[in-house]
């Protein structure tokens, strides 16, 4: 496990809550400083290998270290989760902050899709 915090962008694996098991997966850490407890506990959206229509594709020039050249990942903006900081197995890369900022554009698409408002 890392002791020092992940910023915004950075990819680790951490236990999945929406799955049985002890599985992790890899998430995308959307916030880390921007919610309370900054540094220990971090606003994720899942990643996963799974190409569905909804989700973003995470190409080889979205990641800035960490990428996996034999494997494509996906991010789906719908799969929200807080991970605390000792939850986290291994780190496994950063992502670039406009495919970062394309994910959390997504999810508040998604988070506002029942309100008569724009938020953005």
């Amino acid at each position: 496990m890392n002791n020092d915090p992940f910023d915004a962008g950075d990819v680790f694996w951490a236990p999945d809550p929406y799955s049985a098991g002890e599985n992790p997966r890899p998430w995308l850490a959307l916030t880390a400083e921007g919610i309370p407890y900054g540094g220990e506990e971090y606003l994720c959206a899942g990643l996963t290998l799974s190409d569905l229509p909804e989700n973003i594709e995470i190409t080889d020039d979205d990641w800035r270290t960490g990428n996996h050249p034999e494997r494509t990942s996906y991010c789906s903006p719908w799969v929200l989760a807080t991970v605390k900081h000792d939850a986290v197995a291994n780190p496994q890369g950063t992502v670039t902050t406009d495919s970062r900022e394309r994910v959390i554009g997504r999810s508040v698409d998604y988070l506002t899709a029942d309100l008569d408002v724009s938020l953005r």
